[in-house]
């Protein structure tokens, strides 16, 4: 599963030197028009010293990551291939379907060794992504917009992972490993604290996943039953600072 990955990176805050993410630069600050109500914000916050506590059931928007940890040496590398049983939990952010049609930070601390996963409950279904384009999927329910305050020199690299249960020929058995998409988002921050910072459109990066499951690549959308597990691998450098939002796509006008 070592597939070529697509790596969207923004220079500055969306000043973009190389991109195919999709800036859509509507309210000023990349956010498109449309009613307010429906809307949710969570901000995921690198720490050189990690807060304590695990801020269950805390509800307060925010999740914590540390500073400085990308899975693998740099802001691209994931778990991927990795048995589950090995998953680092640490900066990794469980994704699962909420079950009344709400947003919810039930875990909002994912930093520190030894840390269990954060966990963000979504309002989401498989059926969010209607059309499973490898370029240009549509979404039906939410779209997500991102951008990265906070400190100079400060970025996030981002993948959607999750779990399949594929057959080991070594072992002779079914295994769990992690699988992750071929999409990783890569945003630094690097023209300084002042300069103003604009939301990206990272609903194909941060709400499906491009993998092989056996018959060549494909789009697959979030909570897809063919995979388990589904989780965020947000690597850090510094004490990057994203701030996430969830728009209702009947919201949004284009």
């Amino acid at each position: 599963m070592n597939f070529r990955k697509f790596i969207y990176v923004i220079a500055g805050v969306g000043i973009a030197t190389f991109t195919t993410g999709t800036v859509i630069a509507q309210h000023g600050n990349g956010l498109p028009h449309g009613p307010k109500n429906g809307k949710f914000q969570v901000q995921v916050i690198a720490f050189e010293n990690c807060p304590a506590g695990d801020f269950t059931d805390s509800e307060r928007r925010m999740i914590a990551v540390e500073a400085n940890f990308p899975a693998d040496g740099n802001l691209e590398s994931n778990q991927d291939e990795k048995l589950a049983s090995e998953l680092v939990k640490n900066n990794t952010i469980e994704l699962a379907p909420s079950m009344d049609d709400k947003f919810h930070v039930v875990d909002g601390n994912a930093c520190g060794r030894g840390k269990s996963s954060a966990r963000l409950e979504l309002p989401l279904c498989t059926e969010n992504c209607d059309t499973y384009s490898l370029e240009e999927p549509e979404f039906t329910e939410y779209k997500v917009f991102v951008r990265l305050v906070g400190g100079q020199d400060t970025g996030i690299g981002a993948t959607t992972c999750a779990t399949q249960i594929v057959y080991d020929e070594v072992s002779d058995m079914e295994v769990e490993m992690i699988v992750c998409s071929a999409e990783t988002v890569v945003e630094l921050r690097t023209r300084g604290a002042n300069s103003k910072p604009v939301y990206t459109d990272y609903s194909k990066e941060l709400l499906t996943m491009v993998v092989d499951l056996g018959d060549g690549l494909e789009r697959v959308g979030l909570f897809d039953p063919r995979l388990l597990d589904y989780f965020w691998q947000w690597n850090t450098q510094g004490r990057a600072h994203a701030q996430l939002v969830f728009i209702p796509v009947a919201n949004i006008v284009e």
